[in-house]
C-alpha cells in the first residue's frame, strides 16, 4: 500500500519528524514576533507597571515556549538517533 503521505514518510519515526520540522518553522517566527512585541513594549511604557509588566509576561512567555520547542526538537532527534543505533 502506498503512503498517503508522500514518499519520504514511511515510518512514524518520520511522520513526527516532519511535524516536528513543520511545526519548528511556523513557531520560529511567531517566537521572534513576540520578542520584537516585548521590546517594542518596553521601550513604550515609559514607566507604566502595567506595561512593564506585559512585556514581561510577553518575553517571558516567549522565551519559555521557544525552549519548549527547541526542547521538543531536540528530544526527538535524541531518541531517533538511539533508536537507529539499535537498528544497526
Amino acid at each position: 500500500i502506498e503512503s498517503p503521505f508522500g514518499p519520504n514518510i514511511t515510518s512514524l519515526e518520520s511522520l513526527l519528524t516532519t511535524i516536528l520540522n513543520v511545526l519548528l518553522v511556523i513557531a520560529v517566527p511567531i517566537i521572534v514576533f513576540f520578542i520584537i512585541f516585548a521590546g517594542f513594549t518596553y521601550v513604550t511604557a515609559q514607566g507604566n507597571p502595567e506595561k512593564i509588566k506585559t512585556a514581561t509576561r510577553s518575553l517571558t512567555y516567549a522565551i519559555i515556549g521557544g525552549v519548549l520547542i527547541l526542547g521538543g526538537v531536540a528530544i526527538s532527534e535524541i531518541i531517533a538517533s538511539v533508536v537507529e543505533s539499535f537498528r544497526n
